[in-house]
């Protein structure tokens, strides 16, 4: 495999593992030893600060072009979204017709390895900069620490969900003369033997009942990821859910502080974000009492925060799916759908998510501002997520009374009415479903909706009469999802079987 190497003298950390091959050059490996770099808090915290600029590449961009990832992994295979017709690539015709190809750049994993390489690298040398710099206190260095684990775990969880089964890697390279190519792993095992363990050490070395930093991984985001691994069902059943550890994990969630200082408590709507100030989770997530983990963005450093949905001057890539926003419109009691969605007709507007940024209800492009002007704070975790997790593990686990209570906390928020329990939307045959629906609006263009069908198994229940819309808008076949489920998980990108030779693509790509 392809190892990608970053030079410690500008400021981010070395030694990411890659799914690719090694480098000619092989200076930098040895420009700044990693012995001789984490020597200081200030080397442990450009070491961190490397660790989530990766992952932000991954999700938000490079800041110029569409180059983030977040949308095409979770939103954009759903029918929450579509391609925008004569303005869409054809990688995004493809996520949009199911109809991906090696070739389509959102099924390249480079960039979760360049994250894992970095977590790998300063797992090993951070506990020695205790041994330098009296400020690297036993708290500090477990806290890092904390977040590697956690980041590491994160980033695996995330391949199994898209690609399945992984490469696994847990040391840093750190010389050229290593085997550079590994086969995949069972996903399975993987999960089992290093997500959960990463997830536990984090827990175990993160400080509690510390008011937390949004923009990093804290002790409220490693419960909602951990309770997001139990809540997972591989479309082969190779991996089951565990509703009773993710109910766990959320109660631990629910003892952890929020960033503006206030215990999140998980009691009642009143823990939630206010229906006044709901827009505030994603404009300025750091004052809220409901985010836990969103992924920072400074367009002055950073670039343009380039999403396929974004708010700019063109056309985007993707619009939202147009039986959706029909049917939000009709709700006019959902406070979330002004906040989300362009609500004006004709305007050909359908491409402008106005979720991440301080608009209501119409796109309105600030005079003399380009989109390299606006930041977009993506949420990875947040408790209105939580609650509806919660809910869902309630009702698996026969506790319909509580899943309701739940539920109807994230609607009343919304200005919708609550649920009775008599309502035959909430009976026990229809409960997963409603919550599902719940979330498809509560979480609306958050990353979420593709991997709700897929952990569901409702990937072809739900998608197949949407494909045949668009198949039948398009004038082609009308053959919906289809009944081969191995085409749930992205292909491997081409390169990254070019360049490991172990590798084996997934089946039913080529």
């Amino acid at each position: 495999m392809k190892k990608i190497f970053y030079s410690l003298c500008f400021v981010l950390i070395l030694g990411a593992v890659s799914g690719c091959k090694k480098f000619l050059d092989q200076q930098p490996l040895n420009s700044v030893p990693n012995t001789e770099f984490f020597k200081s808090l200030k080397d442990i915290n450009s070491a961190l600060a490397g660790m989530y600029a990766s992952l932000q590449q991954d999700m938000t961009g490079t800041g110029t072009g569409f180059t983030g990832f977040y949308f095409q992994w979770g939103e954009l295979r759903s029918d929450n979204f579509d391609d925008n017709g004569q303005y869409s690539a054809a990688s995004y015709k493809e996520l949009s017709q199911n109809a991906l190809t090696s070739g389509n750049t959102s099924a390249n994993w480079t960039g979760f390895y360049r994250t894992i390489g970095r977590c790998n690298t300063a797992i090993k040398y951070i506990p020695q900069a205790a041994s330098y710099d009296a400020n690297a206190t036993p708290t500090v260095v477990n806290n890092a620490l904390a977040q590697c684990y956690a980041m590491r775990a994160f980033c695996y969880f995330n391949i199994i969900r898209i690609w399945g089964d992984p490469v696994v890697w847990t040391e840093p390279y750190a010389d050229v003369s290593q085997p550079d190519e590994k086969p995949r792993s069972a996903k399975d095992s993987v999960l089992k033997n290093l997500v959960i363990p990463d997830l536990e050490k984090a827990y175990s070395l993160m400080q509690k009942n510390q008011t937390p930093t949004v923009w990093s991984i804290n002790e409220a985001a490693i419960c909602a990821i951990a309770a997001d691994v139990y809540m997972w069902k591989s479309h082969d059943n190779k991996i089951q859910p565990d509703y009773n550890k993710a109910i766990a994990w959320i109660q631990n969630l629910f003892k952890a502080k929020a960033p503006n200082g206030k215990v999140f408590g998980g009691t009642s709507g009143a823990d939630l974000e206010p229906t006044a100030s709901w827009k505030n989770l994603f404009l300025d997530p750091s004052k809220t009492r409901e985010s836990i983990w969103s992924i920072h963005w400074d367009n002055t450093v950073n670039g343009c925060a380039c999403l396929p949905v974004t708010v700019g001057l063109s056309n985007n890539q993707a619009r939202f799916d147009s039986t959706l926003q029909a049917d939000w419109k009709k709700v006019k009691a959902d406070i979330r759908m002004p906040g989300t969605i362009d609500t004006l007709n004709g305007l050909g507007h359908n491409d402008k998510l106005l979720k991440y940024f301080n608009m209501s209800g119409v796109f309105s492009q600030p005079a003399g501002t380009q989109p390299t002007d606006l930041n977009v704070y993506l949420v990875m975790y947040r408790l209105g997520d939580v609650y509806l997790t919660y809910a869902e593990a309630l009702n698996k686990t026969g506790d319909l009374a509580n899943a309701l209570k739940y539920l109807n906390f994230i609607r009343v928020r919304a200005g919708l009415t609550a649920y009775a329990a008599n309502d035959p939307a909430v009976s026990a045959a229809n409960m997963e479903n409603t919550i599902l629906n719940e979330r498809r609006f509560e979480l609306y263009g958050e990353g979420k909706r593709w991997f709700d069908l897929v952990r569901t198994g409702k990937v072809m229940e739900v998608m197949d009469p949407v494909l045949k819309l668009r198949q039948a808008r398009l004038g082609t076949a009308q053959t919906g999802f289809g009944s081969d489920v191995n085409k749930i998980l992205w292909p491997l990108y081409r390169t990254l079987l070019e360049d490991n030779k172990k590798l084996v693509q997934n089946p039913s790509y080529n």
